[in-house]
This record gives structure tokens, sequence and C-alpha cells, in this order.
């Protein structure tokens, strides 16, 4: 994990102040409310994904038809948001075992990165050879912070954030694609496992969903907005084994117990049991 979000620390570190704090604030808030609160507001969540999904696509398809670009995003943020709130629960499941899924293909992704610096420390190569026209990879665990700039610059000569991103995707992806197979076989047994589990416990399943997203989008913001104060918290953290999974680990368990035990879907007040029901009619 350490050598995921040291890239990301690195891609970071091209913006200035205020970019940064301008993506971490709401990177915050927005997984403070999925971290501990999204099962509660499902509606709402769903509702304004399916609205930015629906901008989206009608942006695209204004395009494609030369149609007023404004007027067809609203028109469709409008109708996938009216839909995804009718679906709400289809939509909910469909996303849970995608969240579960992605979550164990980036596990697999995660574990091939942090081999990168054990391998390059034992002199191995590790998915190019040198006579490869690409770039070979390099861990960024294994270098300082303006080694990491500098191979930041070898690998585009654009310093624009959206080449950089490129550049950086296209390096990462260096590393995957000989695993490629493993990573989707990974993909697909989340995918099934999380399958199975909505059959047995689909409340536990979409709050531990919510829960990984939330903590996922909580650290990347935490992770900008310090980066945005002038503290590389991951290069300064260091690659200790165990304390980013951990930490990972134990918020997303924190946010499934909230939101499973005390922060879970709203009842409703004139619900009530059967008995009671009986007596109240006698």
């Amino acid at each position: 994990m350490y050598e995921l979000l040291v890239r990301i620390e690195t891609l970071f570190l091209s913006l200035n102040t205020l970019v940064l704090v301008g993506i971490g604030a709401p990177m915050l808030a927005v997984g403070l409310v999925l971290w501990l609160g999204g099962s509660r507001y499902s509606s709402v969540i769903i509702g304004l994904l399916g609205a930015v999904v629906g901008s989206v696509a009608g942006l695209l398809v204004g395009q494609w038809l030369d149609f007023h670009l404004w007027l067809s995003m609203l028109i469709g943020a409008a109708v996938l948001a009216a839909a995804s709130v009718l679906l709400r629960n289809a939509l909910m499941f469909v996303l849970a075992v995608v969240v579960i899924a992605s979550v164990s293909g980036a596990g697999y992704v995660v574990v091939l990165l942090d081999r990168i610096a054990p391998q390059q420390a034992e002199g191995t190569a590790t998915t190019e050879s040198a006579t490869s026209p690409r770039m070979s990879i390099q861990s960024f665990t294994n270098m300082d912070q303006s080694a990491r700039m500098n191979y930041m610059d070898q690998m585009t000569k654009e310093q624009s954030f959206s080449e950089r991103l490129r550049a950086m995707l296209d390096n990462t992806w260096q590393a995957v694609e000989p695993h490629v197979w493993k990573v989707g076989l990974s993909v697909l047994a989340g995918g099934v496992v999380a399958i199975f589990l909505i059959w047995l416990v689909k409340k536990a399943l979409i709050a531990l969903a919510y829960s990984i997203v939330g903590t996922a989008t909580l650290l990347l913001g935490a992770q900008a907005a310090l980066l945005g104060a002038g503290v590389a918290v991951i290069s300064q953290m260091g690659p200790r084994p165990w304390v980013l999974p951990g930490t990972f680990a134990g918020m997303t368990a924190v946010g499934w117990i909230c939101q499973l035990f005390l922060l879970g879907p709203k009842t409703h007040a004139h619900a009530r049991p059967p008995k009671e029901a009986e007596e109240s009619e006698k």
C-alpha cells in the first residue's frame, strides 16, 4: 500500500496549495459521510451519484447530437437521478458488488507494487528488460522525494497535471500488466463472494461497501490536505509494512460497526410491531 500512496503523493506534489486544499477538504467531507452514514443516507447518495453520471452522459450525448450542452446535462442528471432513486435497492446491490470486487483487485495490485522495492533491493529485474524501449519500472519506495520528482520529470516532458497523471498511470500499468490475469481473477473472486454474501447479509455488506469507499476517500482527502499544508505524511511515515493496511482496516471496521449499530438506516416513527398494531385496533 505504501508504494501506491507514495506514487499518489509524488503526483500531488506538482499541484499548488490552493488546489490541494480544494481537493482534500471536499474529499474529507464526502468521505466522512460515506464512512459513518452511508447506509443512513443511501437514497441521497444514490440520487447524487445518478445525477453525476447522468450529467456526464448528457454532456457526451449533447456533443454527439450537437445539442445544447447545459440543457442536455441537466436532462441527463434529472433522468438518471430519478431512475437511481426508484431503483435504489437494485443499484445498492450492484454498487456493493462492484466495490467489493474492486477492493479485491486493488488489493492484489497493491501487493504487486509493494513487491517492486524488495526486488530492486536484491538487484533483480522488475517487469521490463534492460533493452526494452519503455522506461524500466522504478520503486518510489527506494527513492527520496527529490529523486521521485526527477523520475516523474523523466516519465513525461509535459508539466501539466493531466500529462503527469497519464505518465504515472502508464508506469504503474507496466508493473501490473504481466499479472493482469491474476488481477482479473481477484476481481472475479471478489465479485462472486460479494454476490454470495448479498443473499446472506445484504445489510452488512452494503454498510461494509460504504465504509470501504468512505475510508479510502478520507485517507486520500487527508493526504491531499496535508500536502497542501506542506506535510508529506506518507514520506515521513516511511515504508512500515502494517501501518497503512492496519489503519485502513481499522477505520473500515469502525465505520462498518457505526453504520450497523449506531447510524444505520432510518426507522420510521409510524412503523410499529404487529402486536402493538393489533392491540391498538382492539
